[in-house]
């Protein structure tokens, strides 16, 4: 049987290079186990590593040179990246209109659309339960 496929927004992975104490830490290490010992999939547009990375720059408890090993580690975890497309970003154009949202949020949806999979965020508020897109908030992981 092949794994649970999952899109996970930005919100998630910043967690994993966060503090501890970080609400929902525990469920998104979960989810990044889980991807680890293949027991699911982790899917993302590439702009999730821009995302994920720019978040913890910003974060001055983190050094720098942690910060460069949480890039290295980002990288090293072999998350299925979806490049972005002309269909892709028409589909996030779309929602990003209809729901009035940002085409960041969007994006994620896009993809959680096309490939018919649950997406898991921290901010639920920004990606609303759309048509044909599960949206799972982090805190209600299994």
């Amino acid at each position: 049987m092949a794994p649970t496929t999952l899109v996970l927004d930005a919100s998630v992975g910043v967690k994993w290079f966060s503090n501890e104490g970080e609400d929902a830490l525990k469920q998104a290490l979960k989810i990044r186990d889980a991807h680890i010992s293949r027991d699911l999939t982790i899917t993302v547009p590439d702009l999730f590593y821009y995302e994920v990375i720019n978040a913890i720059v910003y974060k001055k408890s983190i050094s720098v040179a942690s910060i460069q090993m949480a890039v290295t580690s980002l990288f090293d975890l072999g998350l299925e990246s979806i490049p972005i497309s002309t269909a892709l970003m028409g589909s996030a154009v779309s929602l990003a209109r209809e729901y009035s949202i940002t085409i960041y949020d969007s994006f994620y949806l896009a993809i959680a659309q096309f490939q018919n999979c649950p997406l898991i965020t921290a901010n639920p508020r920004h990606q609303r339960s759309i048509k044909d897109c599960q949206v799972i908030p982090i805190m209600e992981w299994k």
